[in-house]
């Protein structure tokens, strides 16, 4: 059986020269720990409008073939392989009148059909 000995050489002795450089280090990089706020000032403000709508390309595609079958009487089939019924297509075209998703020429179609019937 071994009896276990301290290395000698590892034990690191506390100098006052260590706890100079030490303390002197703290204080040399205590200002890099600061808050953001502190260092760049934020504005407070409105990031973005909440109820704002948005509809990507291809919403607005559907919308304005929804739109055109409505105007011209006819309706092709969509991409997954269903007819959209009438009152479906109503409803999504009406949705894109009210916040603006259709083109302008279209969009003035469309107000004089739903004015007609």
């Amino acid at each position: 059986m071994s009896i276990i000995r301290p290395n000698k050489r590892s034990v690191v002795v506390a100098t006052r020269r260590g706890v100079l450089l030490g303390v002197t280090a703290s204080l040399l990089f205590a200002p890099a720990i600061a808050r953001a706020g502190s260092i760049m000032p934020v504005r407070r403000g409105l990031i973005a409008q909440a109820e704002r709508r948005h509809a990507g390309f291809v919403e607005r595609l559907c919308f304005d073939s929804y739109a055109s079958g409505l105007v011209h009487g006819r309706f092709t089939e969509t991409g997954d392989g269903r007819d959209p019924t009438l009152s479906v297509a109503e409803h999504m075209v009406r949705y894109a009148l009210e916040y603006g998703f259709l083109s302008r020429q279209r969009e003035d179609e469309v107000r004089l059909f739903f004015a007609d019937g």
